[in-house]
């Protein structure tokens, strides 16, 4: 009797265990049926998972028969993304304009040759009716020389070029033609032109109330940065919301 009883319990197990160990039906000598999900076994109990989350515990030797259900098979890994649904690379040949916006301030008495300022790219770029390059694509720029009117003779001036855009989790190194800004020299008669009111003065004022129109630099004709005298002396500055244009002397591969 004994072991018919462990040889039952045995099968019992095995069938268990070759029905993806998922019980959906466990009847009982009683004539109770429990319904649930296996979560394990061993020679003496089933233990089953019911429907408010508890688990039950039911002894092998009162159980009469456990069904299963057929599992859907679990769904098949999602196949890697196919190349060929990617965007492909668009080259932006050399000479490409691309305008941008400072989000920083330049004081070129403090600044130095290899110094790096922000900016945003004001325009979007496009090519065959298509964005290229996104407005709001970040730019890094690079001071590629300094010169300060208060230890050489002349006008302040700096010379910047850009290093980097970035959109789309990506960055992508440029190459471009350098953007010289300078004063005008001779600090009292540039003094007596800002502090006039009109002219430079008015767009400097322009740019210093956030006006979004305000554009300095080498892609508004003869503007070239706001000049402050003080005491006969120049000190040069570019304002943020300053616009300058670059040009790409490389061409350079993007995803749109």
């Amino acid at each position: 009797m004994r072991y018919r009883r462990a040889h039952w319990i045995t099968a019992l197990l095995v069938l268990m265990v070759g029905a993806t160990l998922s019980a959906d039906r466990v009847k009982l000598k009683s004539g109770k049926i429990i319904e649930g999900m296996f979560v394990g076994a061993d020679s003496k109990t089933v233990r089953i998972l019911l429907d408010n989350g508890k688990v039950t515990e039911v002894g092998i030797a009162d159980t009469v028969s456990v069904e299963f259900t057929p599992r859907k098979p679990p769904p098949p890994p999602a196949p890697p993304p196919n190349p060929a649904t990617r965007p492909k690379p668009v080259q932006l040949p050399a000479g490409t304009t691309l305008n941008v916006r400072l989000t920083q301030g330049i004081d070129v008495d403090a600044s130095k040759a290899g110094q790096s300022f922000k900016a945003i790219v004001d325009d979007p770029v496009m090519m065959n009716g298509s964005i290229v390059i996104p407005r709001g694509a970040t730019a890094e720029l690079q001071a590629v020389a300094v010169q300060q009117s208060g230890k050489m003779k002349g006008s302040d001036k700096i010379s910047l070029k850009m290093n980097s855009i970035g959109f789309g989790g990506n960055v992508y190194p440029v190459a471009t033609a350098y953007v010289e800004t300078k004063g005008g020299g001779e600090g009292k008669k540039t003094a007596r032109k800002v502090g006039g009111g009109a002219g430079l003065g008015a767009i400097v004022g322009g740019i210093a109330g956030g006006g979004s129109g305000a554009a300095i630099g080498a892609a508004v004709g003869g503007a070239t940065g706001a000049v402050v005298a003080s005491g006969g002396e120049e000190h040069l500055t570019l304002p943020a919301e300053t616009r300058l244009q670059f040009q790409l002397t490389a061409a350079v591969n993007v995803r749109p």
